[in-house]
Formats: C-alpha cells, sequence, structure tokens
C-alpha cells in the first residue's frame, strides 16, 4: 500500500547488525596437512567495522553481543580427487561448524552455515585443510563469486 509507517520511541529498526560479506579477490595457496585461515580480502559489506580484510577475522563489536549466523563458500581448484578437503568456521580458535567434503572433481567445493551465541571480543575466522600431498589452491576470482564469508547478528 501507500501512506506512512510511525516506529515508536524504543524500537530497534537496524536489526541483523553487524553484518559483513568478504570475498577472495585471488587464489589463495593452502598448504597440505595444514589448518589455515582463509583471507577473504575483498569487503562487499561491512555495517559496523569489524571485519578486518588483511587477517580474515571477525570481531564481535562491544555492545553486539548475542546469537549470530556465520556462513562460507569455498571452490578448490585441482586437487586430488581423493583428498579430504575440511571446510571450518571457527569461534576463538575452536571449530563450530565444518563440513568434511572428500569430494571427487578438481573444481569441487562446499558451503557452511550455523549459529552460535558470540560476546563481544569473540573473534570468527572461516578455514579450510586438506591432505591432497602438496600445496593445493583455493579460487579467488572473480572476488566473492567462489571463497567468500560473512555473518549477521539474528538475535539478542
Amino acid at each position: 500500500g501507500s501512506g506512512n509507517i510511525t516506529i515508536g520511541s524504543g524500537v530497534t529498526v537496524n536489526v541483523n547488525r553487524p553484518a559483513f560479506h568478504a570475498g577472495l579477490s585471488s587464489n589463495q595457496s593452502i598448504p597440505n596437512t595444514t589448518t589455515t585461515v582463509i583471507i577473504n580480502d575483498v569487503e562487499i559489506l561491512d555495517t559496523d567495522s569489524s571485519y578486518d580484510i588483511s587477517t580474515g577475522v571477525f570481531t564481535v563489536p562491544s555492545g553486539q553481543a548475542g546469537k549470530y549466523y556465520f556462513y562460507s563458500l569455498v571452490r578448490r581448484n585441482n586437487f586430488e580427487p581423493a583428498a579430504r578437503f575440511i571446510l571450518s568456521i571457527q569461534k576463538n580458535g575452536t571449530d563450530f561448524a565444518a563440513s568434511d567434503m572428500s569430494i571427487k572433481g578438481d573444481y569441487a567445493g562446499g558451503f557452511i552455515g550455523s549459529q552460535t551465541s558470540c560476546s563481544a571480543g569473540d573473534t570468527i575466522r572461516a578455514t579450510v585443510y586438506h591432505d591432497d600431498g602438496a600445496a593445493a589452491n583455493i579460487f579467488g576470482t572473480p572476488a566473492g563469486s567462489f571463497n567468500f564469508f560473512g555473518g549477521y547478528k539474528i538475535g539478542a
């Protein structure tokens, strides 16, 4: 319809904040048998300047404790078909969401998403692990299409 919406005093209209979404601008080499932080270095959205493109880490801002939803997509390049490939999202260095993908095909990948309760100062990062036998790449171009990481607050 048409008309005006009146928001009463004390009502918060900034829902799902803070929020961020970042993509990977170029291929990232992932060492064999080493859990590695994915450095999504292109900010597409960062409402509260809480995502660090140099480290790949989101830090929950002061006063923003609550429940959050985080997600990550990764696409691998030229891995051996039998190699294990694990995509994880970590809170303060510990996995809270992980997907072990023994996927056939050179250009396979995966997506994970999960919610967790966060306190101010908690750090969130996406990581990848593989046992391909040698360093291998994850795709980074075009930025945000093949690899991305993001999240947003869903409640108190």
